[in-house]
């Protein structure tokens, strides 16, 4: 199949499965700013920001290695999954032991139980999922997210509406969801058949754990840029700011929409696609420009509605969230440009400089939160965390050379990035006609990448005319 054919018709796939996900997931957020108080729903984002850092450590990162070696043909993949919930499970089992040290922590100690049944799940069902994907049933993985994101709505509104469960309700949501998703890729997918422990192999779980021990750094440090900033303004301001906060954080992921649908296709195309010279670099080359225009687009065109979505979604204790969004989504940007150079990383199995960039950011990210954060309140930290990405990306430009030709098209970049701070600086300024001034910019954007957009609305309507002939 042609590999741009492959990776649009992948997409597509994952388009379908994952908008409605994600979308819903988003308008959830309308749910709990009018069920919970500011500071409950710094608990709930809490909990969820740690829940993140926790199933990469707990799982050796093993979702990782299931997508590397779940695809390679070398490999048994029922080995693959045996092996990896095996490190699963003795990941848990040790964390186990951990779990009354986190009853002491403030604000997440008293959900310490759901917290690590909620874990648990995860971790589960986020190999299951992966494995799923590495073998090639996307349709199977794309309906799974509509299920999994149906589910948690339908418990939502029964806990958190009917029996008004507050954090207990948003916890154990998530856990049902999680665990009905597993039971269905298990039954559908018949993944009991690929455990046994005759499947167990110690040499495949070292060279497992050779891939994937190296991302956990990544993964702790990465997590420093993006969350730790919750933890420096419940500390340092209080728990209801960072509710507030928090829910500003949910706008960028509007961003996500399309680079979450795009990753997942552009996974499976980097592995297969390895290894074929000048074909894979231009490949690689025009891949990376047409990402880089949906992103920079996608992000101007979300500053553009930051103030009419907050208002319509949001109960209004929670309006105030808009103006920490500009700084976020910029730094969304990056952060997506660096996950997709990162899988270069994952393609070559050479993780072992992964944290390098990721390790620099989080220290930047670190020292500007303690020094922005008591100067300028929550929109300091929300400029650390953009200065953070930028750093992290900045290295990786540098870094990926030595793996692969890439064009990486700094210049369209700088521009672009110029553009996006200054229609963000004309957000937070303007009083009047903001939505005018607003449209302006994004039109601005849309001319600077003109050139890329034909080239990629052609490119759109090729492969589906492909796809219809075929």
């Amino acid at each position: 199949m042609n590999k741009y054919k492959k990776l649009f018709g992948n997409t597509l796939v994952f388009a379908v499965g994952s908008f409605g996900t994600k979308l819903l997931g988003f308008l959830l957020v309308a749910l709990y700013t009018r069920v919970m108080s500011e500071g409950e729903y710094s608990t709930v984002d809490l909990i969820y920001q740690t829940v993140n850092i926790l199933v990469p450590l707990v799982t050796f990162s093993m979702s990782d290695a299931v997508i590397r070696f779940g695809m390679d043909n070398e490999y048994d993949h029922r080995k693959v999954y045996t092996c990896a919930n095996l490190c699963v499970l003795f990941g848990m089992t040790v964390f186990m032991l951990f779990t009354p040290l986190v009853s002491k922590i403030n604000t997440i100690g008293d959900y310490s139980f759901l917290l690590y049944i909620y874990c648990y799940f995860s971790c589960f069902r986020q190999i299951a999922s992966q494995y799923v994907r590495a073998r090639g049933y996307v349709k199977l993985f794309a309906a799974d997210g509509i299920f999994s994101v149906l589910t948690q709505v339908i418990c939502n509104l029964v806990l958190l509406l009917g029996f008004k469960l507050g954090v207990t309700g948003y916890i154990l949501s998530i856990v049902i969801s999680d665990g009905l998703s597993l039971c269905m890729l298990t039954l559908i997918a018949g993944l009991n058949k690929s455990l046994d422990t005759s499947f167990i192999s110690p040499k495949l779980i070292r060279e497992m754990l050779k891939f994937s021990a190296p991302l956990i750094p990544t993964y702790l440090l990465w997590w420093i840029t993006s969350a730790s900033d919750r933890w420096f303004i419940v500390g340092m301001i209080n728990a209801d700011t960072n509710g507030i906060y928090a829910v500003g954080n949910k706008l960028p992921t509007l961003l996500m929409l399309v680079t979450t649908i795009f990753y997942q296709a552009w996974q499976i195309s980097a592995v297969s696609e390895s290894g074929q010279g000048r074909s894979t670099s231009k490949f690689y080359s025009e891949t990376y420009d047409y990402y880089l225009t949906l992103l920079f687009l996608a992000g101007s065109g979300i500053m553009m509605l930051i103030q009419p979505i907050t208002k319509i979604l949001y109960a209004p204790s929670y309006y105030e969230s808009w103006r920490f969004v500009p700084f976020l989504v910029v730094g969304e940007v990056f952060s997506s440009l660096v996950t997709f150079l990162g899988s270069f990383y994952m393609v070559s199995k050479r993780n072992a400089t992964v944290p390098v960039a990721i390790c620099a950011g989080a220290v930047v990210n670190i020292g500007l939160n303690l020094l922005l954060i008591p100067r300028a309140g929550v929109l300091g930290a929300s400029f650390a965390t953009l200065v953070s990405y930028l750093v992290s990306f900045g290295i990786r430009a540098v870094d990926i050379r030595r793996l692969v030709e890439i064009d990486l098209r700094i210049l369209p970049t700088a521009v672009s990035f110029l553009l996006m701070m200054a229609q963000g600086a004309l957000l937070m300024r303007s009083s009047e006609h903001v939505f005018l001034i607003q449209l302006g910019m994004f039109l601005l954007m849309l001319l600077v990448n003109l050139r890329a957009v034909v080239r990629l609305v052609f490119g759109v309507l090729g492969q589906l005319r492909s796809l219809y002939q075929s």
